[in-house]
């Protein structure tokens, strides 16, 4: 899945909600939608989401996009995004790339980081409209400067590897993933550990092999697949030291395990050096590990979905 599908998942209709979840006859949903229909934009809005969502109501993707774009006509700016949303994936309208960017624009031109995050990544990747580099950056750059953690993240990943329309640019890259990374994003430790590993320019700025080591494992242990390959393979499987060797093993076997093509290719190579009784402790702890992580990720959606009427939802999915 490329970084636009994931951006406008994410985009679309997602703000925090008033509960919606008890049912059509509920005073909170009974409220929203006269609201709603007395014109307040907000409600509409959440009107819509509410139906999206089938949220207290029944699913009903025709009603969610008539109230959020009479949401969006009032100038909503979230709305606004929302029907872009709709235009780009082709929900109860035909799919639009034209009229997505419409949408986009508009809000991007009213300060949305969404609606600018989304607008910079069509006009790069669309595939019916044309394609604008200069314009893409203005708008991507705009997004990430405003904070938006969304955007960070894709605009970081996309400077860090590049793409049809330009190389990888891993100075501007850097301070996006540095920060993705901090707040806990995997795929940027990841990265970070690549950057820690590699360096940045001629005199390989932020080259640091410890540093490197450190942010793999962090991905690593959220379950990032590349870097507990990466990791793997920086500990060292022939590595002099046992500890560090058994550790290496783990990680590339948990890695292969899960079809990661590098340590699978790496672990033949080194098979008939392994001692058996090594590569049985580091099955072992690779087993658990996984176990460990599964556990991890349960709870996290566990969290995640109890808390879901008093946080702020990323997505619509």
């Amino acid at each position: 899945m490329n970084l636009w599908t994931i951006t406008i998942a994410v985009a679309g209709l997602c703000l925090p909600f008033v509960d919606v979840t008890r049912g059509a006859d509920s005073p909170d949903l009974q409220d929203l939608a006269a609201s709603a229909a007395s014109g307040d934009a907000a409600a509409q809005f959440q009107l819509g989401r509410a139906y999206y969502r089938g949220e207290g109501v029944a699913k009903d993707e025709k009603k969610a996009l008539e109230w959020v774009e009479k949401s969006a006509d009032q100038g909503n700016p979230d709305a606004i995004t929302s029907m872009g949303f709709f235009h780009a994936q082709g929900i109860a309208v035909p799919k639009d790339e034209e009229k997505a960017v419409a949408w986009f624009r508009q809000g991007a031109e009213a300060g949305s980081p969404q609606s600018q995050l989304n607008l910079g990544l069509m006009l790069r990747q669309g595939k019916t409209i044309e394609r604008n580099h200069e314009e893409s950056i203005k708008w991507l750059d705009q997004a990430a400067s405003s904070g938006d953690s969304d955007a960070i993240r894709t605009v970081g990943q996309l400077y860090f590897l590049g793409d049809a329309l330009m190389m990888p640019e891993r100075g501007k890259a850097y301070p996006l993933v540095l920060q993705a990374a901090e707040a806990g994003n995997a795929a940027c430790q990841n990265k970070m550990g690549i950057i820690c590993r590699e360096g940045i320019g001629q005199g390989a700025l932020h080259k640091d092999r410890e540093k490197a080591i450190a942010w793999f494992r962090k991905a690593a242990l959220q379950g990032d697949v590349k870097a507990q390959s990466n990791l793997g393979h920086m500990l060292g499987a022939e590595s002099p030291t046992a500890e560090r060797r058994q550790e290496a093993l783990m990680w590339l076997y948990l890695a292969a395990d899960q079809g990661e093509a590098t340590s699978d290719k790496t672990l033949k190579e080194i098979a008939m050096s392994i001692p058996p009784d090594l590569q049985r402790r580091a099955r072992s702890e690779a087993m658990r590990q996984r176990l460990l992580l599964t556990v991890s990720q349960s709870q996290k959606e566990n969290a995640g979905a109890a808390t879901t009427d008093t946080t702020e939802e990323k997505g619509v999915e």
